[in-house]
């Protein structure tokens, strides 16, 4: 501005400036650069030579700046932002969701890894993902935020020969007359207790003939569902982990419906991308 007013009045005005300060200021930048850039007398002000010099080189070096300050910005706003989910290995239905979340928000970079629950809770806890989708509901001590998301229906799963096969529903009454596969409490007690309270409809893990199953090579739904295609066995799941995990065996649905919810957790210090995340799935009120 001094350079094209040669006038430290005006100069100062058009920068918002007090005239004492934007003297300092020039003084200071020539020190800065070792040479006198102005030269003033007690009525005119003008450019040194080296000030003359030094002019276009300032003027394309704010240019520049602005242009650099404009890039960061725009980058900002395209950026790619990663979002880190775990989904409990037995909520098939949740990957189709999440995914079309990420698909609808073109500036979310989607990780998805499937872990069991108490994994899950526990990656979250140490921040190695960002959200988790689960089947637990908050615990009354836990500081970890979650919200319910959706209700999925489940379904019992039996060997194509067994006597409940030729039904094409099964109700929960017919369900426990059978022997109920199930992982083993030690691995994940809160969400043992969860299915067992769904599916004893609130009277406790005495109202079923429950068989917990500890992990097998190929792990403890593999396990679970080997024990229901060879004997006289039921379990259960969700519609979309059946179809994809227990082909050989036949899949009923339960009349009445039998829904479990579902919730998503995250982690306290969460992004924009997350609350985009959690603002999606959560369920309305």
């Amino acid at each position: 501005m001094l350079a094209e007013d040669l006038h430290f009045g005006r100069a100062a005005e058009r920068l918002h400036l007090a005239q004492p300060a934007l003297s300092q200021q020039i003084r200071r930048l020539e020190r800065q650069v070792g040479v006198e850039l102005y030269a003033r007398s007690s009525r005119v002000v003008d450019l040194t030579d080296a000030g003359r010099a030094m002019v276009e080189p300032a003027r394309a070096a704010l240019r520049a700046v602005a242009q650099a300050e404009r890039a960061a910005r725009e980058a900002a706003r395209t950026a790619l932002h990663q979002v880190r989910v775990g989904v409990e290995m037995s909520l098939e239905d949740m990957v189709p969701t999440v995914l079309a979340h990420a698909t609808e928000h073109t500036r979310i970079a989607l990780w998805l890894s499937r872990m069991h629950e108490a994994h899950g809770h526990e990656a979250l806890a140490a921040s190695q993902i960002d959200a988790f989708i689960g089947f637990l509901p908050p615990a009354d001590d836990s500081q970890t935020p979650r919200v319910r998301t959706m209700d999925i229906p489940l379904a019992a799963v039996v060997r194509p020969d067994h006597v409940l096969a030729r039904r094409p529903t099964v109700s929960l009454t017919a369900f426990r007359q059978s022997p109920i596969a199930i992982f083993g409490r030690q691995q994940s007690p809160r969400l043992f207790d969860r299915f067992v309270d769904v599916l004893s409809e609130g009277r406790g893990r005495e109202a079923l003939s429950l068989r917990e199953l500890a992990a097998t090579g190929s792990g403890t739904q593999g396990a679970i569902l080997a024990e229901v295609g060879m004997g006289d066995a039921v379990s259960f799941g969700t519609s979309a982990t059946l179809a994809a995990t227990a082909r050989h065996l036949r899949s009923l649905p339960f009349d009445p419906p039998l829904f479990v919810p579902v919730y998503i957790s995250w982690h306290a210090e969460r992004s924009v991308a997350v609350d985009d995340l959690v603002g999606g799935l959560a369920r309305e009120p």
